[in-house]
């Protein structure tokens, strides 16, 4: 019998990072990204996934890590693959960015946008995708999911340092459900003189997810309701990295296509997210470049 392929749900659209992550007085090299850690909990959790990035042809056999587990990576050609830094202690993340790819275009993205459902935007920093691919996700009557870190950066030599980028509002007004941590979250409303409530309804967003670390994480409705979350206790902590992207995605899983309810997805998201820490969901060997095997060629 033919096997039946899946049709696409959920586009994840920016940069798949190789990571050197200094954590626990440790450092190793993991593949990483929102396209990573955003991809594979959107496929494991049964949401069929695509993955749009930009690598460098020396290391394009890496998505194969994603190819593996079922996630159809379409990668385009750059000179370089997005690299990052990460340095993690706690709550507390520095990073550097010493490279990056190229932006990912409208020209990638518009062939794959009639065939899916909903286009889940992480970009890492502001040129991550090319504003009119942006503007497209917007026209595309797709819902659209969005982390707005990559707007709210910007890399003073090669370190990461917070600030306010131009390309913010017109991916705020494509969006529909956002994810902030609380200084990002900050930043915006600073920025744009608004309070929560008052942000949401001028860029006509339904629901923004606000992290907040080991202190768990709330998500606001434009209608006005909120509700806030604990995280779970990680007696062991193995690493923090990816667990953001890890949170929001399970969220969108549970919400969005299983159709939970806002406080049964967010404590559905916090059960993962908690595994994700603990090294159980996502574990870190399989992003260990020292050690993941690819095992398709990406597209």
């Amino acid at each position: 019998m033919k096997e039946r392929i899946r049709k696409t749900e959920v586009l994840v659209v920016g940069s798949v990072t190789i990571d050197r992550i200094v954590e626990n007085r440790k450092a190793v090299e993991r593949l990483g990204g929102v396209g990573t850690y955003g991809g594979l909990t959107f496929q494991r959790l049964g949401v069929a996934t695509a993955v749009v990035t930009n690598v460098s042809d020396a290391d394009r056999a890496l998505m194969g890590i994603l190819a593996a587990e079922g996630v159809a990576v379409h990668a385009g050609r750059s000179p370089r693959t997005t690299r990052f830094v990460n340095e993690s202690r706690g709550d507390f993340r520095e990073q550097l960015m010493p490279q990056a790819a190229g932006p990912v275009t409208s020209a990638q993205i518009e062939p794959l946008l009639a065939t899916v459902r909903h286009v889940h935007a992480g970009p890492l920093h502001p040129e991550d995708i090319e504003p009119r691919a942006v503007a497209l996700m917007g026209e595309s009557r797709k819902l659209v999911s969005l982390d707005v870190q990559g707007y709210l950066r910007r890399a003073e030599s090669g370190r990461i340092v917070p600030a306010v980028s131009t390309g913010l509002e017109g991916a705020l007004r494509a969006a529909h459900i956002v994810k902030a941590d609380e200084g990002e979250l900050g930043l915006m409303l600073d920025h744009f003189r608004e309070t929560l409530p008052g942000f949401l309804k001028r860029f006509r967003i339904d629901e923004a997810v606000i992290t907040r670390g080991s202190r768990g994480a709330s998500v606001w409705t434009r209608s006005g309701e909120g509700c806030h979350f604990a995280a779970e206790a990680v007696r062991w902590p193995v690493s923090t990295v990816g667990a953001g992207d890890v949170f929001f995605a399970a969220y969108l899983a549970a919400h969005v296509y299983r159709r939970l309810d806002i406080d049964l997805a967010a404590g559905f998201a916090a059960g993962i997210a908690a595994r994700q820490v603990a090294g159980k969901h996502i574990a870190p060997a399989l992003l260990d470049l020292a050690t993941g095997t690819p095992k398709k060629t990406a597209r």
